[in-house]
């Protein structure tokens, strides 16, 4: 296989077009009968595809449904990346994500292997080169504001992996530097740093990665007016502490494009009392906001509730479903607020314990079944986000990395999982704002 990626054109991701060469048995490492060496290597290909940014997907094709193991060589050693087997009818075994672009080595060697039905043994290997850190990062600072005034520094790590410590540099004018670390973990794409333009001049704010530098300006005083600024809609973020982490990330997330407010009542549960339908009709009518996100409904949302018969139901059969969500339905209904609203409602993702999986699958149906029917409601399920496989995990694969996404409590999300969940509802949420900015077509 070679590599056809043309030098004389920058471009800010590797995009390399793959060409398949057949490979002789030496090259393959093929234990087969020689007669039977051509015909058997020309069906072996191999290849590592870097068109998505931050990952590297690797497809070996010759193995039938054969298990494939993929490896990648780190100086003289194989580091096994994961194992991969072909649906039916699929020519070829795929490792989606197999793991991240480096900082560190620009040059990735891989090697697959596979051994068929019949013994005979399957090798194949091949390099690809990714783009350095140059681009990977992105300042976001505002261009002016007033003396005195608080600007807000954001961070975008275009790859999206995080797992990176850039080392961040305000500087005022006339003076030296304040820097600091910004730590990102694994799959946190964006970090944020506030400081108080206390002088009037050019501030600059300088990003440093290894031997790679990122500069903003931010000019402070003259020209700030801000009279005719725009006012930013307002998403409110709201729920119980399962809404805690990714309110913070969504507000990086959506920028100057949005004002979030973050309303998180800790230990508040929709089938205790009637404080959530209450309240949801209190936000609405305080806030106006244009998009309500919401996460309530943890392990723990299991009181009993009074049935449309006046009967008492215990968690969780279906007369207890229905009754939940009968209370989740009213609340929908405030946050929309007669049509001018949008709602992101998310599930709560599965708990360790077994017999609060019970609580949360029946939270999940009643969620879906208050949404039905409801414009404007959109039900984003992170259960299934965070248990792919329908079951408890720690840890999903995520952008050719294994992260690691829950808390120690087997409930909540810890920082890596609160900042996937803010990362993917950020274009939706945008999306939803624009279509209510936009005048209907006549």
């Amino acid at each position: 296989m070679s590599r056809v990626c043309p030098h004389a054109v920058v471009v800010p991701v590797a995009m390399c077009v793959f060409v398949f060469a057949a490979s002789g048995a030496s090259a393959t490492g093929l234990s087969v009968a020689p007669s039977d060496r051509v015909a058997a290597a020309s069906k072996i290909r191999f290849a590592a595809d870097t068109t998505q940014t931050g990952v590297i997907n690797l497809a070996f094709s010759g193995a039938g449904d054969a298990p494939v193991k993929f490896y990648e060589r780190v100086g003289g050693r194989l580091k096994l990346l994961g194992t991969g087997q072909a649906a039916p009818g699929v020519p070829a075994t795929l490792l989606k994500d197999a793991t991240t672009w480096s900082c560190d080595r620009l040059v990735r060697r891989f090697t697959a292997k596979s051994t068929l039905a019949d013994g005979t043994h399957l090798k194949q290997a091949t390099s690809v080169r990714t783009v350095s850190c140059a681009q990977r990062f992105e300042l976001r600072a505002p261009r002016r504001v007033a003396p005195g005034a608080v600007a807000r520094v954001r961070v975008v790590d275009r790859w999206k992996i995080g797992a990176i410590r850039p080392s961040l540099c305000i500087t005022p004018p006339q003076s030296t530097p304040a820097c600091r670390r910004l730590v990102l973990p694994r799959a946190v794409a964006i970090a944020a740093r506030a400081f108080r333009a206390s002088t009037s001049g050019r501030w600059r704010v300088e990003l440093k990665v290894r031997d790679q530098r990122v500069r903003a300006f931010v000019a402070v005083g003259a020209g700030t007016s801000t009279s005719h600024a725009r006012v930013a809609p307002i998403v409110l973020a709201t729920g119980d502490s399962t809404m805690q982490g990714i309110d913070s990330f969504l507000s990086d997330e959506l920028g100057e494009r949005a004002t979030l407010v973050s309303d998180v009542t800790l230990g508040s549960r929709i089938s205790r009392g009637n404080f959530w339908t209450k309240h949801a009709a209190s936000q609405a009518s305080h806030h106006r906001q244009r998009v309500t996100v919401i996460s309530v409904g943890a392990a723990y949302d299991a009181y009993p509730l009074t049935t449309a018969g006046a009967a008492i139901a215990e968690c969780c059969d279906a007369p207890w479903i229905f009754a939940y969500a009968h209370r989740v339905r009213r609340m929908m209904r405030s946050y929309l607020r007669g049509g001018h609203g949008r709602v992101f409602w998310l599930t709560p993702p599965l708990p360790r314990d077994h017999d609060r999986q019970r609580i949360t699958t029946a939270v999940e149906f009643a969620v879906e079944h208050a949404a039905k029917g409801l414009t404007g409601v959109r039900v984003v399920r992170v259960d299934h986000l965070f248990s792919p496989d329908g079951g408890y995990t720690d840890v999903i694969r995520y952008r050719g990395s294994d992260v690691r996404v829950r808390d120690r409590d087997g409930i909540h999300l810890n920082t890596s999982g609160t900042a996937i969940v803010a990362r993917l509802l950020a274009p939706a949420i945008q999306q939803a704002l624009t279509e209510m900015n936009t005048p209907r077509a006549r």
